[in-house]
């Protein structure tokens, strides 16, 4: 039943139109895209794709266009986190049904667990809506708040949840991260979920990470690991410099990183349309500087290469 992922997962963003209704014509392309640029998993729904500002029936439309746009060489992780228990129970087996190759949950944001033992209820709850498919809890307290400590949940769930598989970890507490891969003598598939400190994260113990810039520029990420493997941290951490740098080009073009880099995706060949509010799109203006400084650190020389013509 445990499936553990690999290399890079790239959180897709959701495609839309200009009028913001979603744009499932663009997910086939985007997959292959996806798949031709080395990356070897897909997290639908979640924070870049966001999820949370989808309505259910666009959640389950979004994940059932993905299983479609997909097979084995690029399989799926549902994300199904949601503030209302039972519409994430409706994603889970949605899922399940779709055939995902596993579920990932963060934790409810607006009334919060206070402890951990209370995590472990929600997830539990969430997670047995699909008896056989692997879960993952999803621990992103920038924007959850909640910043419980990961190895104490999986060391009181993995009891209490069957199909717990791993966490998608997303903060840069490594002394609880170095914990949870130790749990249970390395039971657990723990994803690294910082892309600007991949580095550090694969020194920690990490064999796969999810997210956004992976969309965009996973020949970087892909070279800057095998330099690691090879031995040679100097060129891995030139690369992952550089990937910092793009990352704050984003992070300063005058919106959210997430507008500025679903933006980009257009200049990539994979146009994903504008965010949702209430996050603002990048004006005209701003777009031209963000291509400007990309070209700066030869973002083009490194970034994804368009999708190849069927």
């Amino acid at each position: 039943m445990q499936h553990r992922f690999r290399g890079l997962v790239a959180a897709p963003f959701t495609p839309f139109n200009a009028d913001r209704s979603i744009n499932l014509e663009v997910i086939p392309t985007y997959a292959r895209f996806l798949r031709e640029n080395g990356v070897s998993a897909a997290f639908v729904c979640g924070t870049t794709g966001e999820g949370l500002s989808l309505t259910l029936a666009e959640r389950l439309a979004v994940a059932e266009k993905w299983m479609q746009s997909t097979d084995a060489r690029l399989p799926v992780i549902v994300h199904v986190g949601h503030t209302c228990l039972e519409d994430a129970r409706t994603l889970t087996a949605h899922a399940a049904k779709l055939g995902a190759a596993a579920v990932s949950a963060l934790a409810p944001m607006f009334f919060k667990p206070r402890h951990v033992a209370e995590l472990v209820d929600w997830c539990e709850a969430v997670a047995s809506a699909a008896p056989s498919l692997p879960f993952y809890y999803y621990h992103i307290p920038s924007m959850t708040g909640v910043t419980l400590p990961v190895a104490e949940f999986l060391a009181q769930a993995a009891d209490r949840i069957p199909t717990l598989v791993g966490v998608k970890y997303t903060y840069e507490d490594f002394p609880d991260y170095n914990a949870c891969v130790k749990v249970a003598g390395g039971r657990f598939d723990i994803l690294f979920g910082r892309d600007e400190l991949l580095l550090e994260g694969w020194k920690s113990g990490a064999l796969g990470a999810v997210g956004s810039t992976y969309n965009y520029a996973a020949p970087i990420y892909l070279r800057l690991l095998a330099a690691h493997q090879n031995g040679d941290e100097a060129t891995a951490r030139a690369l992952q410099d550089t990937a910092i740098k793009m990352i704050a080009i984003c992070n300063g073009a005058g919106v959210t990183h997430l507008a500025a880099s679903k933006a980009l995706m257009a200049m990539l060949g994979v146009d994903c349309g504008p965010v949702r509010l209430p996050l603002a799109q990048p004006t005209a203006a701003q777009l031209a500087t963000l291509r400007a400084r990309l070209n700066e650190i030869g973002f083009f020389d490194f970034a994804c290469r368009p999708v190849a013509k069927p």
